[in-house]
């Protein structure tokens, strides 16, 4: 007599309509996942994967689209909620705008706290179930307790790892405030310092939470810190990660100053590899071309700020051609005050195609899903839907035309992510949004709280 005993799971997704991630095999139309203990321990057709597990959970999502949870890996959690703020972010604010500076350096714990949690729900209400905090965040505990408590994945540094602001001063004085560097001095110690204290709270790679290493870059940091805190990361095998290249201005400076440019300087270092990833790249030399081709470092493409500070065409774009030549190009967002969450697979499609080497329509999702998981350190473990993986796993509902695919390489997603509405949402193996809304946190309370905050942190800022 054959034996019909289903293995015990505690979820089972059915009747899914999934984009694995996976190049080799893209799509699985009517598939199911089963999930236990937070890992995918299995997909394939519905009717072959019902007929193996029983759950706990049954999540039946009748043809929606699901795909693994999208990461952003530059994004400085603060702007989210500075959404459509007059800001002016590199010299003193005139008319209505307020100083970035001067918003961002009045946080504290309750502020960050509320704040992290309405930036979580936002970018879980797109798909993402995980992000890089760009090394801005004062208050990391704070930060941490914010994304525990709405059941959000992230990864945090130190703030403002830097011992050098000589180039601030000279090209963006509205950055650098006296409030701003009695908070962050530019003190090498006292960084290596704040990064130590990260990494032993928070090194534990099962955790939502975990520190990686960042040094605020774009010619910031002396050589010195750089050595050290490139060692500290290797110490403690985790990402390191800096700003480089973003501006023609400050790339040129920094060649003036020391006579090669950042990108040399990390090659000489032994500092240009795969565990390195550096944020924005907008501006190479043609010799920073051939490091990055060698080397292949990974690289967060922001093209929404590239496009609105208007670097290209003059300056190349050289960020399509290195991703077609094998070099691992994730996507961030950066700052939200100018650009809305989600959209920045439609602004590399747009950036490409301005510079004449138009992208694939699927390449974004992919530079979202399994290089955005390869650059922050969690290519085993994140990015795919595959078996062994954690489930960090995002249920699109299909209300209309525009929702349904054509194609099985995720196109659709590449190009409508904060388009496609978000029905469900689990991070590993933990259901955090059903029906649009969070599970662990009241939104609407949430919103409240941090609407609250934002309007004290603008008042303070502009007292």
């Amino acid at each position: 007599m054959k034996n019909n005993v289903r293995q015990a799971v505690s979820a089972l997704i059915i009747n899914a309509d999934i984009f694995t991630g996976n190049r080799a095999t893209p799509r699985i139309q009517n598939g199911a996942i089963a999930v236990n203990d937070g890992l995918i321990v299995d997909l394939g057709s519905s009717q072959v994967i019902e007929s193996k597990y029983q759950p706990v959970d049954l999540i039946d999502v009748k043809g929606a689209i699901v795909h693994p949870g999208m990461i952003d890996t530059h994004l400085h959690a603060m702007s989210v909620s500075l959404h459509g703020l007059p800001i002016a972010i590199d010299n003193a604010p005139t008319g209505r705008q307020v100083s970035y500076a001067a918003v961002k350096v009045e946080t504290d714990d309750m502020a960050t706290e509320a704040l992290t949690k309405a930036a979580s729900i936002a970018l879980l209400r797109r798909g993402y179930t995980c992000f890089i905090e760009a090394g801005t965040v004062f208050e990391t505990d704070a930060f941490a307790s914010g994304l525990q408590a709405v059941g959000m994945r992230g990864m945090v540094s130190a703030p403002f790892g830097w011992d050098n602001v000589s180039l601030f001063e000279a090209l963006a004085p509205g950055m650098i405030t006296p409030r701003l560097m009695e908070r962050v001095p530019a003190d090498t110690d006292l960084v290596l310092k704040r990064l130590e204290r990260e990494l032993s709270l928070r090194g534990d790679r099962d955790g939502l939470v975990t520190a990686f290493v960042c040094l605020y870059g774009e010619g910031s940091a002396t050589e010195e810190l750089t050595r050290q805190a490139h060692a500290l990361a290797r110490k403690n095998n985790v990402l390191y990660n800096q700003h480089q290249g973003f501006l023609p201005q400050w790339h040129d400076a920094v060649m003036q100053r020391d006579g090669e440019t950042g990108v040399a300087r990390l090659q000489r270092l032994g500092i240009l590899n795969p565990d390195t990833l550096l944020s924005h790249m907008n501006v190479m030399s043609d010799r920073d071309f051939e490091l990055v081709l060698e080397a292949k470092p990974g690289i967060t493409w922001c093209p929404n700020n590239a496009l609105h500070r208007a670097v290209h065409p003059n300056c190349p774009c050289r960020l399509p051609s290195l991703a077609r030549s094998g070099v691992p190009v994730s996507l961030g967002i950066d700052t939200t005050m100018y650009h809305s969450l989600g959209t920045m697979g439609t602004g590399s499609l747009l950036l490409s195609a301005m510079v004449g080497e138009r992208l694939d329509d699927s390449e974004p999702f992919y530079m979202q899903t399994a290089i955005a998981a390869k650059n922050i350190g969690f290519g085993d473990e994140l990015g795919t839907i595959a078996v062994g993986k954690r489930a960090d796993i995002v249920v699109r509902r299909t209300e209309d035309i525009t929702h349904t695919p054509l194609d099985d390489q995720g196109a659709l997603l590449a190009m409508s992510s904060s388009q496609v509405p978000v029905d469900l949402v689990m991070i590993n193996g933990d259901i955090v949004m059903k029906g649009g809304q969070t599970t662990k946190v009241d939104q609407s309370e949430v919103l409240r709280a941090a609407v609250e905050q934002r309007s004290r942190l603008v008042e303070k800022a502009m007292a």
